[in-house]
This record gives C-alpha cells, structure tokens and sequence, in this order.
C-alpha cells in the first residue's frame, strides 16, 4: 500500500536524522505529507510504525543475504567477497537509513527491544550460513566470534559512511573494507590450510 510504505520511508529518514528517541508520530505524519489522523489509521503509534519498519527492512536485507549467497558470490576471492558484501550491506543501510537508529536507540520498550531482537537473531542465523558457505572449513566457534568483531568494527564505522561528504564517505568505506580483508584473511587462511593438511594426512593413509 503506497500510504503505508510514504509513512515507513518517512519514519526511516527521521529515526535516522533525530534518533528514534525523539520522533513522534506527528513528525513522521507531516514528513509523509498525510495528517495524524490519517496516520493513525494505519499505525496506532510511533512503536508500530517502528516494528512495522524493522519487518520490511529485514526482510529486505534477507534478500540481501540470497544475493550473497549465490554461487557467483560464493566463489570469489576473499578480497572480492569482502568488497561486495560491505557493498552490499552499506547500500541497505542508505535505502533503510533508519535501521541504524533503531538498533542504537535508548528508549525502545521491551517489546519493540524484543521484537528487533528476534529480527537480529534471524539475520545472525543467515549471516552464519552465509559464512559458513564461504568459509567452509570453520567451526561455528570460530564463526561465531568473527561475527562479533566484525560485527562491532561495522557498527562503528557505519555512522561515518552515511554521513559527511560524499569523498570522505567513500574513503571511510576503503578503509573499512581493508581493515575486515585484513582481520579475516590471515584466519580464513590458516583454517583453510589446516583442514588441506588434514585431508592430505589422510589420503596418505590410504
């Protein structure tokens, strides 16, 4: 429905630009350029409008997820995947600007916490499977804190790449890609290397 998805971009845009916090269902209304009470009819609150956001930008980033997932994905080099995925993870990020806010906002009920918890815990599972595929030989340990930290080091650096000019956002976005290449190559090397020598060790049993 064209209402529905003007009042979601415009709550996106402005949990972005003011933080989730400090929205209200009247900004969000006029920035859609409908009434409150229009809005209302839709949403019954701002909490609404915020779980019914984060359920479309999920699932849009599942779809992200099925993209990277593809067997022409999965077989390039590790310099390449890790440019693609960051790609492609940053391009959701500016077509769901609020998505970030939402995950950093301080005053979310715990329903809404629990129900964004839910999402992540969803996409964590696909993020995993994605790792997984690519990097064939690790455990889910070893993936598990991957993940954490190159988790953290995204979300640090992500505020920077959506924000400032549009040359120090690429630079950011460079600097980004070199510093997860580097944290991941040397451990997906290692793990790759270790499981070639085991399956040599076995063969020469044979």
């Amino acid at each position: 429905m064209l209402r529905v998805e003007e009042i979601l971009q415009a709550a996106g845009v402005l949990f972005a630009e003011r933080g989730y916090d400090k929205v209200t269902t009247n900004m969000i209304a006029a920035r859609a350029g409908v009434s409150p009470g229009s809005l209302y009819q839709f949403f019954p609150n701002k909490e609404a409008i915020a779980q019914a956001f984060a359920a479309d930008a999920t699932e849009h980033l599942h779809r992200v997820y099925d993209t990277l997932l593809s067997s022409e994905v999965m077989i390039l080099p590790l310099q390449v995947f890790v440019d693609t995925f960051v790609d492609a993870i940053i391009a959701f990020n500016r077509n769901y600007p609020g998505y970030l806010a939402l995950e950093l906002g301080s005053t979310l009920s715990s329903s809404l916490a629990l129900v964004l918890a839910e999402f992540q815990q969803g996409l964590q599972t696909r993020l995993d499977a994605l790792l997984a595929a690519y990097w064939q030989h690790s455990t889910p340990e070893q993936r598990e804190l991957l993940l954490l930290v190159s988790y953290r080091l995204f979300l640090a650096l992500l505020p920077l790449v959506l924000q400032g000019a549009e040359e120090e956002q690429r630079a950011i976005v460079r600097e980004l890609k070199a510093v997860l290449y580097r944290y991941w190559e040397p451990i997906v090397a290692r793990q790759s290397a270790s499981a070639e020598s085991k399956s040599m060790r076995a063969w020469s049993l044979l």
